[in-house]
Parts: C-alpha cells; structure tokens; sequence
C-alpha cells in the first residue's frame, strides 16, 4: 500500500461512518410536520455526499493518475474539515452564548467580569466593592453594566429583583440613559422612575433624529407616558418632521393622545403631508362606522379632549 493510500482509506473510512451516523441519527428523529424537511436533510446532507464519498473512493481505487488521486484524497478530506470547523464553533458558540448568560462574556478586563457576574448573581455587595475602580459606564461587547442589569427574556415584565442592582450602578456613576428605553416599556413604572430621579432624560435621541418616546410608541404604557411628560418629556418633538401628536393618532395610541392632549401638547403641527390630528381622529372615527363597528372608547376620549383643549383657546 502507498503512503497516499494509508492517508486516504483511513479519511475515507471516518467519511464514511460518520455518514452512516448522521443517518441514523436523523431516522431517529420524529419530523415535527410534514413538509418535506426530513427528507430534504437525508438527501443533501446524507445521501449526497455518499455518492460523492463511493464515486471518490472508486476513482482512488481504479485510478492510475497520482493527480486523480491527490483530487480524491482532497475530496475525501474537505467533508471531515468542514464537519471539525462546524463541531469547533458550535463549541465556541456555545461557550459564547454560557459566558454572555453568566454576565462575563461580554467584558474583556478581570474587574468587568467581575461586575457582571455580580449584575447577574444581583450581587449589591460585589459591585459596591469593585465597582469603584472601574468605569462602569464602559461598553463591553453590545452591552453596558445597566443595560445588562435590566436585560430579560421578556423586556415588558420583571420581578423588581433588578432594582438594587440599579441603584447601585446609579450609585457608582452608571448612565441612567442606558436603561431608559428598557424602563419605558416596562408594564410597571418603578425601573423608569428610578431612572428619571438619577437623571435618566425623556427627551433621549436613541439614534440620530429619533427621540425615544417615538422608539417606545407601540409599547409603552399610559402610566410611563404620563411620567416621561412629568419630567420633562416635550410633546411637541418631531421624528423628522412627524409631530408626536400626530403619530401617537396615526399610530391609535389614543391612549396616549389623550394624556398628550390634557398635557398641553400642540394638536395643531402637521406633518408634511398636511395630515394632522383632528383630521387623522375623525376619519378614524368615520371608518369605524363605516365598518359598522362602534368606536373605540379610548378614540372618543381623544376626540373628547381635542374638542376640549380647542375650546379653552
């Protein structure tokens, strides 16, 4: 036998059994629906590559080229790369996405790591400890110490366990702001309001020419709004050129354009099209009827309002 061929059969070998693995492995597993899914797996993923591993073992074997052979012997190897470079980032990943779950993995410095943990754990006293000798304001990877603090699987409920961690953060210098679009779709108001008495701004631009409240418009609650407007929220700002009053109407947050309303905003800035709140309000109103359904309670409030503040002028 050949010093080629002791490399080849070997490869080819381990082709083939893990073939026959990732065969049974996948006839083990029940199809979820019938849409062709399992299938298509066996065919692209099991049988394909078969026919390309038996036609490549047939040319190494009848082949008397030494360059048909050498193309045999990289075919043979490049499936076992791919599936070691598929095996090792799956394992990266997964290290990746343990370590971000724990708090670590998204700062490079010891201390950081530290203060991550501790955010995770919701460890006050670690982070009281160390956190006077870093910046707990620095971005780690996509992540700050107060946004990591308020991260949930569902951003619009918590169990209040984040709190003291807050504070503690706000305490050692963190920027309220960090968490201020987290807080402002929150169902409870005391993560916001922690916030905006550290000085959390309502009038926050989260990107160029976008104000927060315009991010938070289809989520945040009456109750949020109103306390935003409390501190300082100004009803009259603009996405673009789009008056709030009159994307919190385009949008049927008449919740929101009642408080807006009662607040003192501005009902009579239009957009660039022309539309504007009275018009958008009544030919929402109209199309309900029209459809033959009743209209909205929270739209007649708005409407109720808007009549209101117009006749105080």
């Amino acid at each position: 036998m050949t010093r080629l061929a002791r490399v080849f059969w070997p490869i080819a070998l381990i082709d083939a059994v893990v073939l026959v693995v990732l065969l049974v492995m996948t006839l083990q597993q029940r199809p979820v629906q019938n849409d062709g899914g399992r299938e298509m797996g066996l065919f692209f993923f099991v049988l394909l590559p078969g026919i390309v591993l038996a036609i490549v073992m047939l040319l190494f074997h009848f082949s008397t080229s030494m360059t048909a052979k050498w193309l045999a012997l990289v075919i043979a190897v490049v499936p076992g790369l791919y599936f070691a470079k598929s095996q090792i980032e799956g394992k990266l990943s997964d290290r990746t996405i343990e370590a971000n779950r724990i708090g670590v993995g998204y700062f490079d410095s010891e201390p950081m790591r530290q203060m991550g943990a501790a955010v995770v754990k919701r460890d006050v006293e670690t982070l009281m400890r160390i956190g006077p000798t870093v910046d707990v304001n620095a971005p780690g990877r996509e992540m700050t110490l107060m946004r990591l603090a308020v991260s949930s699987s569902d951003a619009r409920t918590s169990d209040g366990s984040e709190l003291p961690v807050v504070r503690a953060l706000l305490a050692l210098g963190a920027n309220a702001d960090a968490a201020m679009h987290d807080a402002c779709i929150r169902r409870d108001s005391t993560l916001l309001k922690t916030l905006l008495v550290a000085g959390g701004n309502p009038n926050l631009q989260v990107t160029p020419l976008q104000p927060l409240v315009f991010e938070a418009l289809s989520s945040i609650t009456p109750g949020n709004f109103r306390l935003l407007a409390e501190h300082g929220l100004d009803l009259n700002s603009k996405l673009r050129d789009d008056p709030l009053a009159v994307q919190l109407a385009i949008y049927r947050r008449w919740d929101l354009l009642a408080i807006a309303i009662e607040l003192g905003a501005d009902t009579n800035l239009a957009r660039p099209d022309g539309r504007n709140v009275a018009n958008e309000l009544a030919s929402q109103a109209d199309e309900e009827k029209t459809a033959g359904r009743e209209v909205p309670a929270d739209l007649q409030r708005a409407r109720a309002a808007l009549g209101a503040s117009h006749a105080k002028r």
